[in-house]
């Protein structure tokens, strides 16, 4: 797996334990939002608008929060975490490869495709082409950021012990 990885034996497989767990809970919760229907969907995105809201007013800042860019949000927010953890899990696997970033692309791409198609049986709801576009970039984000960050480290690592 190489250097760089300092967590061996038993410490890194409880890693990888949590890691999968996390990226597998995170797929459930957001399939168990898209079972809602539409008007149970509309107050929990209302809560959370209003709650923005508050926190905007609070702050003297004003901008408003409406349904659809609370929608936007969650969609890129849930995703980019998605795309964080299933890095985290495949980076533990096999490391700053290629194939990690494939897995996680993977994880993510179908993970958004079965969440719309979930949406086409919840009453209300609808398959949206157009959320696709902002799960597979909020995953695109996470997954790639946590990449970048892995490759850096690995290449400040090898500069530091070409200087010792």
């Amino acid at each position: 797996m190489g250097d760089y990885m300092k967590i061996k034996g038993k410490s890194l497989s409880v890693l990888r334990i949590i890691l999968v767990v996390l990226t597998i809970s995170l797929v459930f919760f957001i399939f168990s939002n898209s079972v809602k229907n539409a008007e149970a969907s509309s107050v929990s995105s209302g809560r959370i608008m209003d709650m923005l809201n508050r926190i905007c007013k609070a702050l003297n800042i004003s901008f408003i929060f409406n349904q659809s860019i609370v929608r936007t949000l969650a969609h890129f927010c849930e995703f980019g975490l998605l795309g964080v953890l299933s890095i985290c899990s495949a980076l533990s696997f096999f490391g700053v490869k290629s194939k990690s970033l494939l897995l996680s692309v993977g994880t993510f791409c179908l993970t958004a495709i079965t969440d719309e198609c979930i949406q086409l049986f919840s009453e209300g709801r609808a398959f949206q082409f157009s959320d696709i576009i902002v799960d597979v970039s909020g995953g695109l984000f996470g997954s790639t950021l946590v990449f970048l960050i892995a490759l850096l480290i690995i290449k400040s690592q090898t500069k530091g012990s070409e200087k010792g």
